[in-house]
């Protein structure tokens, strides 16, 4: 069995139709792309793609910070509690129309990662929203600050993290930068980084990972 250059968010395909099947050993369709892995073991390939994992075998790429992991300051919401694509950046304080704009736009399998400035008097992020990038085939939404309706969110398919949930809804005055370098949770993180999420943590490469 060949896994060696393979992507890690590859990895996470087999690991999210194994979380979406009631079966230990789901059955992929010889006509999709992936057919060519009907016969390995998902459990195998998931365990191999957690954060934790990634840590231990890359070692050069911590210490040259081509790999950094955030502060374990966030609360997971979400269906998808694994997820990761190339990061999306988005600086804003207390106002979530530029948010919204996004990702009313295709995801294409993608992270919004949205520096909130930290701030716990309102909610930045919203159920409407959350189900928008769902449907538009966002992977996950990283967000320094406060998001609300969380059972809606909790039931969307798509990862979520934030600091914590406030009833309070944000201004709507459109002010923000986009695709800016951003700074959030002790780490740099910069427009096109790839970020790869689980229960674990948050990681962010400079590249995309391979196996």
């Amino acid at each position: 069995m060949c896994l060696r250059g393979w992507s890690l968010s590859d990895l996470w395909v087999l690991s999210a139709i194994k979380s979406d099947s009631s079966s230990s050993s789901p059955q992929i369709p010889i006509s999709s792309p992936i057919s060519i892995w009907c016969s390995i073991r998902i459990p195998v390939l998931e365990a191999m793609a957690a954060t934790a994992d990634v840590c231990d075998v890359n070692p050069q790429l911590i210490i040259s910070g081509e790999l950094r992991a955030l502060q374990p300051i966030f609360q997971i919401y979400g269906r998808r509690q694994v997820f990761s694509g190339p990061v999306v950046t988005l600086k804003v304080f207390e106002d979530n129309v530029l948010i919204r704009g996004f990702l009313e736009e295709r995801g294409n399998g993608r992270v919004l990662v949205v520096d909130g400035g930290g701030s716990l008097r309102c909610a930045i992020l919203g159920g409407n929203p959350v189900q928008q990038a769902q449907n538009n085939g966002w992977a996950g939404i990283v967000v320094n600050g406060c998001i609300r309706d969380v059972d809606e969110i909790n039931g969307c398919d798509i990862g979520v993290r934030a600091l914590a949930s406030h009833p309070m809804k944000a201004n709507k005055k459109g002010i923000g930068e986009r695709h800016v370098p951003i700074t959030i949770a002790g780490t740099r993180i910069s427009d096109g980084e790839w970020l790869y999420a689980d229960t674990d943590g948050i990681l962010i490469s400079r590249t995309e990972l391979s196996v």
